[in-house]
């Protein structure tokens, strides 16, 4: 089954537009259209392109707006019965309508809202992607050329910077505990998080500093995930912690801005882990589909 990703922009709304279709997770289709748009009708468009490109193959298309599942799957049966029309008004976007609502109910496609802006990666991609074809203003569809396939290095990377949050799972005297915490990762992928040392978590890393971590950046089927394991500790120099903070405060919308200061004053109540994995590993059923396991330690 295909997957795909798509999203529209608009900047000012009404204004200059543009969309984008994310195929398995790659930019694939990209377009506009002339003169100033909305970014509903972009969001149209897009899923438009992503059903022609589909051919008729088993595919879920992801998008944040639940305007067009709504009107491709409730409303247009009813528009069409009646002649294209509708009690009380007209029907805005009609012409996209009339195309998207057949071209669907020939496919093998199912819709799927994706909340917008919540850490997807897809959806994030759609958005970013979006927002360039809108900028490059190409009447499309343009389909985006093959990029050169990433390594496991290279994804990982970027997943450990897109990630939402992680499941620390720490035992001792073999009992285990499972918390879920909010993280950042430097350059040499090693994995921080701000936890109050009297939390159950913490004072198990005190008894046992080995832990493992998950990361789930895709739970829908294909699936992409995280794991690691390795030791922690926690991170006393000023440096360090203006540094990682400094990534924690940008990822999560200023989250964490006063740390730094209070740690230089010595009142702070949280602590800075930092985990140093031993063993870190991709699980990617997207661009590894044969062998999704990807031990990079």
């Amino acid at each position: 089954m295909i997957t795909y990703y798509t999203d529209g922009s608009a900047s000012p709304n009404p204004g200059p537009g543009g969309f984008s279709v994310i195929k398995e997770l790659q930019p694939h289709i990209l377009g506009s259209e002339e003169g100033e748009t909305t970014n509903i009708r972009m969001e149209g468009k897009a899923i438009l392109a992503a059903l022609h490109d589909s051919a008729g193959e088993q595919c879920e298309i992801f998008t944040d707006s639940e305007f067009w599942i709504n009107v491709i799957t409730k409303w247009a049966p009813g528009w069409e019965a009646k002649g294209w029309r509708k009690p009380g008004g007209e029907i805005k976007n009609l012409d996209i309508v009339q195309e998207v609502y057949p071209l669907y109910k020939a496919s093998n496609a199912t819709l799927t809202w994706v909340r917008g802006h919540e850490g997807d990666i897809g959806n994030e991609m759609a958005d970013e992607w979006a927002n360039k074809a809108r900028e490059r203003g190409e009447v499309g569809p343009v389909f985006v050329a093959a990029q050169t396939p990433k390594t496991a290095e290279a994804y990982i990377d970027e997943f450990l910077a897109l990630g939402p949050v992680m499941q620390l799972a720490t035992s001792v005297e073999n009992t285990p505990w499972i918390s879920t915490v909010y993280y950042v990762a430097d350059d040499e992928r090693n994995i921080y998080w701000l936890s109050f040392p009297e939390r159950r978590h913490s004072i198990e890393v005190a008894q046992n500093p080995h832990v493992a971590v998950a990361i789930a950046i895709k739970q829908d089927i294909p699936v992409i995930g995280i794991q690691a394991a390795g030791k922690v500790e926690i991170v006393k120099d000023a440096t360090v912690v203006e540094t990682i903070l400094a990534r924690y405060i940008k990822k999560y919308d200023g989250a964490g801005k006063d740390f730094h200061k209070r740690f230089v004053e010595g009142k702070n109540k949280h602590e800075l882990y930092k985990l140093t994995p031993t063993m870190l590993m991709l699980f990617d059923e997207v661009h590894f589909k044969d062998t999704p396991v990807q031990k990079i330690i």
